[in-house]
């Protein structure tokens, strides 16, 4: 497929990417897309291929009129690496401050957070947090683990280490994250449906009810 500088403009502004991350994800140089954005040259058919499947496996899907949006699967958006991370987490902002509500988080271990957004971005993402004041947030970590990043805007319990794995499973607005940390890899399947959000909180809610505070 042939693409369009505002076509690859729209997909990178979607993802949250900037022209240098974008050189990063594909190898193609800055230099390069920088002119081709400036339509003062064509890439060739392995870079517009290249370019074309990196925005194609990060769920991105080309329209007409030069644009790009993200491509619904049955409700489902599939996302994954430090971009698709990163995108998630700017829904979370997006959805919460929208709908407000009830966040429930299992199965954390923050310090991916600052693997796959990097401190600024979280420092940035966490900012945003604190100065909404229409949710509250639950977060479920591993029994002996003190890093706790999003105190300010958040309360923790702790769950016995047999029940804890880095499969995460994350509750906001009307959407369920479902989180797969690998030691390269992130993947992260956001579901839209209000019931299975609200099935995944009421067990996240029993369980939460049970479970001893954390001392400090």
């Amino acid at each position: 497929m042939i693409l369009t500088p505002e076509q690859i403009r729209a997909a990178t502004a979607l993802l949250g990417m900037t022209q240098k991350s974008l050189s990063e994800a594909t190898g193609i140089t800055r230099a390069n897309l920088n002119k081709f954005d400036k339509r003062e040259s064509t890439f060739r058919a392995d870079s517009m291929a290249r370019v074309f499947n990196f925005f194609d496996n990060n769920n991105i899907h080309f329209t007409q009129h030069n644009g790009a949006e993200f491509k619904p699967t049955e409700n489902i958006l599939k996302l994954h690496g430090p971009h698709g991370f990163v995108t998630f987490m700017d829904d979370v902002h997006d959805e919460v401050k929208e709908k407000g509500g009830q966040i429930c988080v299992s199965n954390v271990n923050e310090r991916h957070w600052i693997k796959w957004m990097g401190e600024e971005r979280y420092k940035q993402h966490s900012e945003k947090m604190s100065a909404l004041s229409n949710y509250f947030f639950k977060i479920f970590i591993e029994d002996g683990d003190d890093f706790f990043i999003a105190n300010k805007f958040a309360e923790y319990k702790h769950i016995p280490s047999e029940f804890f794995n880095d499969q995460s499973f994350y509750a906001y607005g009307d959407k369920l994250a479902l989180i797969a940390f690998e030691e390269q890899e992130v993947r992260i399947n956001i579901v839209k449906s209000a019931g299975w959000t609200q099935g995944f909180r009421r067990l996240f809610n029993f369980a939460w009810e049970n479970t001893p505070h954390i001392k400090k």
